[in-house]
């Protein structure tokens, strides 16, 4: 079974999420992605930090393991981990997503956001995002 691992960093009641943006829709979600068959959970997100967001980071722990709901992934496992950064440039990423002849198509956008505005807007999956908004609500 495939697996995904994603980084929930969390900094002055904020939360670092990535906006997805697709022809005309958009939505939010927590960096990260595919486990590697050579890699653990742990190594694999330090990786895609560095792919996607430019950061080292340190994991804390395991705030949750789910089943993926998205229906082009909905065999696999996401485990979300608490995690903190410990240096990089934020925004400095350079994985497929921003590449140009990739298979990815649509934006990435990082952004730092309220985690009291996590009731307002589209995070995916459901189960972090009321996790979250319920274990560091101000």
């Amino acid at each position: 079974m495939q697996k995904r691992a994603r980084a929930v960093i969390i900094k002055d009641k904020k939360i670092l999420l990535i906006k997805r943006t697709k022809n005309d829709s958009f939505y939010w979600v927590i960096s990260g992605g595919a486990v590697e068959e050579s890699e653990t959970n742990e190594k694999a997100l330090k990786r895609e930090c560095k792919e996607e967001l430019g950061v080292d980071i340190q994991i804390k722990e395991l705030l949750l393991e789910v089943k993926s709901q998205k229906p082009e992934t909905k065999s696999q496992k996401e485990y979300f981990y608490l995690c903190d950064i410990v240096g990089g440039v934020l925004g400095s990423g350079n994985g497929p997503e921003f590449q140009k002849n990739s298979s990815y198509y649509g934006n990435y956008d990082i952004e730092w956001r309220n985690i009291n505005d996590l009731k307002l807007i589209d995070l995916k999956p459901e189960e972090i995002r009321d996790l979250i908004r319920n274990k560091y609500k101000n």
